[in-house]
C-alpha cells in the first residue's frame, strides 16, 4: 500500500502488485462476482462478464506483464455519474516498460458506497474495468 493513496488508488496499486507478482487469485479477489472487464484484445461485444471469464484474461495478462516496469499516474476528478448514480471511478495512465514503452489508460468502476453496504464483506471491490491502449 502506498501510503499517500487514497483508498482508490490503493486499489490500484494492488491491482498491478498482484499481477507483477503472478496471483491470479488475488487479482480475481479484488473483482466483484459480476464485474465486466473491457480489454482491446479479444473483441468480446459487450466485455468480459463475471470472474469465470475473467480469470482466463487475467492468466495471458500476468504471463505479458512478466519482466514489464511500469509507472502509473492518476488522472484526477475522475467520479462521474451515470443515470443519475454516482459512480465511483479511478483512471490510471499506465506506462508500460520493456525495451519499448507502450501507454494504457484503465478506468476503474468501484462498487459504489451504497451497493458496497449491501454486500456482506464490505471491501470496495472492482465493478468495471475498461482497458485501452494510448499513444
Amino acid at each position: 500500500m502506498h501510503r499517500s493513496a487514497t483508498a482508490n488508488e490503493n486499489i490500484v496499486y494492488e491491482y498491478f502488485r498482484r499481477i507483477k507478482n503472478k496471483d491470479v487469485d488475488g487479482v480475481l479477489n479484488l473483482f466483484a462476482d459480476d464485474a465486466i472487464i473491457y480489454e482491446p484484445f479479444s473483441n468480446i461485444e459487450g466485455g468480459l462478464r463475471g470472474k469465470r471469464a475473467i480469470k482466463p484474461f487475467l492468466d495471458v495478462a500476468l504471463m505479458a506483464n512478466d519482466g514489464l516496469q511500469h509507472k502509473i499516474e492518476f488522472v484526477k476528478g475522475q467520479n462521474s455519474s451515470i443515470n443519475n448514480k454516482k459512480v465511483n471511478q479511478i483512471i490510471a495512465l499506465v506506462t508500460f516498460e520493456r525495451g519499448e514503452t507502450v501507454r494504457g489508460r484503465y478506468t476503474f468502476v468501484l462498487r459504489s458506497v451504497q451497493e458496497q453496504y449491501r454486500d456482506r464483506d464490505r471491501d470496495n471491490r472492482i465493478q468495471t474495468l475498461h482497458i485501452e491502449f494510448i499513444k
